[in-house]
C-alpha cells in the first residue's frame, strides 16, 4: 500500500522560509512532500524587505545547495559579481576619526560560487536583501495575507490556525515567522526576547559618488564599514559600488545602507529628555544628527556621517519614483535577540522553528540571514529520512544542530554589540584602539585559516 505524501506547512516567507521551500521541492525525487507556504503580508511589496546583507561562505554554500538551477541563474540580480579593483568585499573598523583599528583578511572572489568555496568566515558578498527575496519568490505558490495565530497538535498531525478564521492540516509545521513568531510563543513560551539597551536607526539611501569617495578616502573601499566612538556610539555603512541606473543624475549615485547605534539610556535622560516623533522621519533624522554631534568630536569623518544622514528622505517617498521599489521610513528600534538555549528543555515535536523565530540576533556580525539559510538546508536534509514512524528523530536531529550552532552565534553577536556600546572615554579609547590594532596585526600576519577552519 502506497503511503500518503506528508504535508509540510511553512509559516513565513522570509529568506529562510523560502529557501526551505525550494530545498524540499528540489529534493522531491529523494523524498516527496506536499509543501504549503503562508505569509502574513498582503503582497510582495507590502513591507520593506531591504537593506544590504552579507552572504558568507556557509550561507552561500547552503543557498546553492537548496535552490534549483532556474533560481540560481537569477542570483546575480541580488548579489552582483564583485567589481575587481573597484570593490573590496570585506569588513573594516575605524575609530570616530577614521583611524583604522581592524580589517580582517578577506579573500576576494568573482561570484557567489567562489564565496561558497572559501574556507574562512571573513569572506562574503554584499547582497541586496529585497532582491534576493524577490528571486526566491519566483514560481512559489505562496498564499498571502495568511497570518498564523496558533496551532493544535494531535496524534495524526497539526492543525494550523490563521487570523482570517481559516485552518490547514499538516504533518509538520515550520515556524519561519520572525522574531515575534506566534509559533514560537506557543511552542516555547518561556523563550524570551533579550533587549540590549541599544537603540539603532537604519536607512537605505542613494548617495552621490562625491560623498562616497570622501568616505572611502578615510576608511578604504571595503563594502562593510563600521566606526566606533567614545560614548558607546557606532555607525555602519554598507554599500555596493554599482551606480543606480534607474535615476538620471549628473553624478552617479550608489545604494548605501546606514545604521547609527547608541545606548538607549541616552534617550531616557531625565534632565534632558529626548523628544522624537518616530512617526515623523524628519524628526528621527534630526535626532540622529543631533546625537552624532553630541557624541562625536568635530572632524571630517563626522561631517561625512552627517551629510550621509541628511540624504535620508525626510518624508516617505513615492515607491515608484524611489530607486528601491519600496521604502521604510526611519524609526528608532531596540536591538534584541533570542537565544534558543536560554531554556533547559527543547522538546522536539511535529512543530519546529527556523531563522529569526528561533534565534534572532544582533546584525553586528551579519550572521542572521546566513543562519536562516543554513537552517533551511539542515532541516531539509534531515527530513529526507522522514517517515510516519521516525519524524521526531528527524526534527530532533535538526534541532540539536541548530540549537548549538545558532546559540553560539547569538551570544557572540550579543557580546560584541554590548562591548561596543559601553562608553570608554578618551583614555579608554587609547587602550581599546591599541588592543584592536594588535589583533589586526596578528590576524593579517598569520594564516587566518589556522584559526577559522569550518
Amino acid at each position: 500500500m502506497q503511503q500518503k505524501i506528508p504535508t509540510v506547512i511553512i509559516s513565513g516567507a522570509g529568506l529562510g522560509g523560502l529557501t526551505f521551500y525550494h530545498a524540499l521541492i528540489k529534493n522531491k525525487d529523494k523524498k516527496e512532500f506536499n509543501v504549503k507556504i503562508f505569509e502574513r503580508e498582503s503582497g510582495p511589496q507590502d513591507r520593506w524587505q531591504g537593506y544590504h546583507i552579507g552572504i558568507n561562505n556557509k550561507g552561500a554554500r547552503s543557498l546553492i545547495n537548496c535552490i534549483p538551477s532556474s533560481v540560481a541563474l537569477d542570483l546575480p540580480k541580488a548579489m552582483p559579481n564583485p567589481i575587481p579593483d573597484v570593490e573590496y568585499h570585506g569588513f573594516s573598523l575605524t575609530d570616530h576619526t577614521g583611524n583604522l583599528l581592524l580589517r580582517p583578511p578577506s579573500k576576494q572572489v568573482k561570484d557567489v560560487y567562489e564565496v561558497a568555496k572559501v574556507s574562512t568566515g571573513f569572506s562574503a558578498i554584499i547582497t541586496y536583501r529585497d532582491r534576493l527575496r524577490d528571486i526566491l519568490l519566483e514560481n512559489v505558490p505562496l498564499q498571502w495575507g495568511k497570518k498564523c495565530i496558533g496551532y493544535e497538535e494531535t496524534e495524526e498531525g497539526v492543525w494550523v490556525f490563521f487570523e482570517d478564521g481559516s485552518k490547514e492540516f499538516c504533518d509538520i509545521l515550520v515556524g519561519a515567522d520572525g522574531i515575534h513568531s506566534p509559533v514560537r510563543k506557543q511552542k516555547m513560551p518561556e523563550l524570551q526576547i533579550f533587549y540590549y539597551g541599544i537603540t539603532q536607526v537604519l536607512a537605505d539611501v542613494a548617495v552621490p559618488k562625491s560623498i562616497l569617495n570622501r568616505l572611502i578616502k578615510f576608511t578604504g573601499k571595503g563594502t562593510f564599514q563600521e566606526t566606533i566612538g567614545l560614548n558607546g556610539d557606532t555607525t555602519f555603512v554598507i554599500f555596493r559600488l554599482i551606480p543606480i541606473k534607474e535615476q538620471e543624475q549628473n553624478e552617479p549615485r550608489y545604494r548605501v545602507t546606514l545604521a547609527f547605534g547608541y545606548p538607549t539610556k541616552l534617550d531616557n535622560d531625565e534632565q534632558n529628555p529626548v523628544k522624537v516623533d518616530d512617526n515623523d522621519p524628519a524628526s528621527v533624522i534630526e535626532h540622529v544628527k543631533r546625537m552624532i554631534r553630541k557624541l562625536r568630536s568635530e572632524c571630517e569623518l563626522t561631517d561625512i556621517m552627517l551629510e550621509l544622514w541628511d540624504l535620508v528622505p525626510k518624508t516617505t517617498p513615492d515607491p515608484k519614483e524611489y530607486p528601491f521599489k519600496t521604502y521604510n521610513p526611519v524609526q528608532r528600534r531596540q536591538l534584541q535577540d533570542v537565544n534558543p538555549l536560554a531554556v533547559d528543555v527543547w522538546t522536539s515535536s511535529r512543530v519546529t522553528l527556523l531563522g529569526d523565530a528561533a534565534h534572532a540576533m544582533s546584525p553586528i556580525l551579519g550572521l542572521g540571514a546566513n543562519d536562516a539559510i543554513l537552517d533551511a538546508d539542515k532541516l531539509s536534509q534531515a527530513l529526507l529520512n522522514y517517515s510516519p514512524e521516525n519524524y521526531i528523530s528527524c526534527i530532533k536531529e535538526y534541532e540539536n544542530e541548530m540549537l548549538k550552532r545558532t546559540s553560539a552565534d547569538v551570544l557572540k553577536s550579543r557580546s560584541i554589540a554590548l562591548r561596543q556600546s559601553s562608553p570608554v572615554g578618551y583614555f579608554g579609547s587609547i587602550f581599546r584602539n591599541a588592543i584592536m590594532k594588535t589583533v589586526n596585526f596578528l590576524m593579517n600576519f598569520f594564516d587566518t585559516n589556522l584559526f577559522l577552519r569550518d
